[in-house]
């Protein structure tokens, strides 16, 4: 039994040694973007330009979905997300080239968002979207919570589609 563990052992050992070396690639670097289609591959590509996601959020629809609101908040470090709040009401948008999103289990299916939008409702009030920008990777993500009781799945989709409209 020893003996056969050893050379299993020994022969794993040789095997990795023999095997091409690979260089690991710094975690705050992710991979260069992968897509499937022209479409997917466009967004993602433009997805991965963007440097203030808040330049991408349509203000007049903002405006009218939280009213009142503070001054657009920028994260600019990966995933570049944009914030608006009043204080009660949200609205975040974040947006990453290097996701490999898929769907999401259990939410609704949203189509003629870039490569299928996913919609989930956490609470009553709140619609969180994920849109794949492309089948490999590459997503954008929208949370609008209202607090006020309303279903904002509408909102939520409309803002995506301001959102691709820009990245096109």
């Amino acid at each position: 039994m020893k003996r056969t563990l050893i050379v299993v052992l020994l022969t794993n050992l040789l095997l990795s040694a023999c095997a091409p070396a690979q260089t690991p690639q710094p975690a705050s670097q992710p991979p260069p973007p992968t897509t499937g289609d022209a479409a997917g591959s466009s967004l993602v590509a433009a997805a991965a330009k963007v440097t203030d996601v808040c330049t991408l959020v349509p203000a007049d629809l903002a405006a009218t979905l939280i009213p009142g609101a503070s001054p657009p908040q920028s994260q600019t470090f990966p995933p570049l997300r944009c914030t608006i709040t009043n204080g009660t009401s949200v609205l975040e948008v974040t947006l990453s080239a290097y996701d490999t999103g898929g769907p999401v289990k259990g939410a609704e299916f949203i189509p003629g968002l870039a490569e299928g939008g996913y919609l989930e409702r956490p609470v009553a009030d709140d619609a969180y979207l994920t849109v794949l920008l492309d089948t490999d990777q590459g997503a954008l993500y929208v949370e609008v919570a209202g607090h006020d009781g309303q279903d904002h799945k509408d909102d939520a989709i409309a803002v995506a589609n301001e959102i691709l409209a820009r990245l096109r």
